[in-house]
């Protein structure tokens, strides 16, 4: 009979065209009664092959050798395959936030390796609540106060959170319903834990004047996320007109209000990568950029980047020269149908037709494109240049770079797909665009992409 909860657990697989796959699933799990009680629901929904669960061993407390000796027997017995992470290089500083970042690192090196596309966690609804008001109280981008999201890209795929909506009593019910083990961390009742305040404390002490506290931080945080969407998506429209390759036209941008001004910008400074910009900041530099201030101005940005006001042109500099120009300035037409070198290591093919010989395990990506935007063109990648997100956002090829770790010397040696107008379709070898395919295909061409490694010099 399958629960309710397992129902939940599949709407988001099947929205995200799990089954339609064969790829494997990564599940975090650390022991606690979220993590086992999503293993639990996970092993009845997918065949225990297709199951890569991720453990990370933080050795913080003598119980962690417990904990990694049952899930391991848990394991061997359910045959599932179990990867183990040995955290033991702990900083004198910021000790949280660098167990964080262990342990992604390690959920994504575990989806390189085995091709892996989704990364599932446990995150219920009481982590989004506390998320949610810690956010609140301590300031900062709205962005933040959306919590976290259901799902968002991760690696090579993506990160899902199927329990979000689901609180926390609720899962203990369930473990205890179905005989789930699962062990209790005793550090989680440490107060001088941040978020332990907020849980032990200060939300339980807020449920006395709203019961449902819970719930309603967690609406709050969807509705902010839908209203961010809308508002990005408008955003992104109206930035069409106003950027191009060499910055913004302060001339357009300054036919909207003030406070679409700030947006714009705001936005604008995300997709370059400048996401710690303080709104009181934005403000002060949106009076600074209009008509009657200084024609030529330097603005100090964070992460030793500089803003540039050359009279009706605003553009970026990086002190550290991140974005120059490779040395390779050269671009090269596409040909269909024939590989073609891109560096040493990679090649690529782009076909215009069902070519029946070409591996189906070389494909990255089927797209369509009108003739208007051919010839397609192959040339260096600058990191202001941005790739289409699903969502209908943008990511700069910088942060591309930054998310899966490229070294600077291969940095340098990256190349793009581009079509006629200049939009980018492909960082080879790292992230295609997400452009969405037309209702009607009368007049487009469909093209798929290939990739395969180079072992004799072509």
């Amino acid at each position: 009979m399958v629960t309710n909860l397992e129902m939940v657990i599949k709407r988001h697989l099947e929205g995200s065209r799990f089954f339609t796959t064969s790829t494997p699933i990564v599940v975090a799990t650390s022991t606690g009664v979220d993590s086992m009680v999503l293993l639990t629901l996970v092993q009845n929904l997918v065949p225990k092959e297709r199951l890569i669960v991720a453990h990370v061993n933080h050795h913080l407390r003598s119980q962690s050798q417990i904990e990694e000796r049952y899930l391991r027997q848990y394991c061997q017995a359910h045959q599932l395959t179990l990867r183990v992470m040995q955290w033991q290089d702990h900083p004198k500083n910021g000790l949280e936030a660098a167990a964080r970042q262990a342990r992604y690192q390690f959920f994504a090196t575990i989806m390189s390796e085995t091709k892996a596309k989704i990364l599932l966690t446990a995150h219920h609804a009481n982590d989004q609540a506390e998320t949610v008001l810690m956010k609140l109280v301590r300031g900062g981008d709205l962005h933040q106060l959306a919590g976290l999201r259901p799902q968002r890209p991760f690696a090579s795929g993506d990160l899902i959170r199927p329990l979000l909506t689901i609180p926390k009593v609720i899962l203990i019910n369930y473990a205890k319903t179905h005989g789930v083990k699962w062990y209790e961390d005793e550090t989680n009742q440490d107060l001088s834990i941040t978020r332990n305040r907020y849980r032990h404390q200060y939300l339980p002490e807020l449920a006395t004047e709203n019961p449902q506290i819970i719930s309603d931080l967690g609406q709050t945080a969807a509705q902010l996320q839908d209203w961010l969407t809308f508002a990005q998506t408008q955003l992104q429209t109206q930035l069409q007109s106003l950027v191009s390759e060499k910055g913004l036209d302060l001339r357009l941008w300054w036919q909207s209000s003030a406070a679409t001004q700030r947006l714009l910008l705001q936005t604008w400074l995300h997709q370059n990568g400048i996401v710690n910009y303080k709104w009181t900041a934005l403000v002060q530099l949106q009076r600074r950029l209009q008509p009657g201030e200084l024609p030529n101005q330097t603005f100090a940005l964070p992460g030793k980047w500089r803003l540039i006001r050359n009279y009706h042109l605003l553009y970026l500099e990086n002190l550290d020269k991140l974005n120059q120009k490779p040395n390779d300035s050269g671009q090269n037409m596409v040909k269909f149908a024939h590989w073609q070198t891109v560096n040493s290591s990679r090649a690529i093919l782009i076909s215009a037709n069902r070519q029946t010989d070409l591996p189906l395990n070389h494909l990255v990506a089927t797209v369509w494109l009108r003739p208007s935007d051919l010839p397609l063109m192959i040339r260096p990648a600058k990191l202001t240049d941005r790739l289409r997100l699903k969502n209908g956002g943008f990511q700069t090829v910088r942060r591309i770079f930054i998310n899966q770790k490229v070294p600077v010397d291969q940095r340098q040696k990256a190349k793009v797909l581009v079509d006629q107008s200049g939009r980018v379709w492909w960082l080879i070898g790292y992230k295609t665009a997400w452009w969405d395919w037309p209702k009607q295909t009368n007049g487009w061409q469909q093209l798929r992409f290939f990739q395969r490694k180079v072992e004799n010099h072509e």
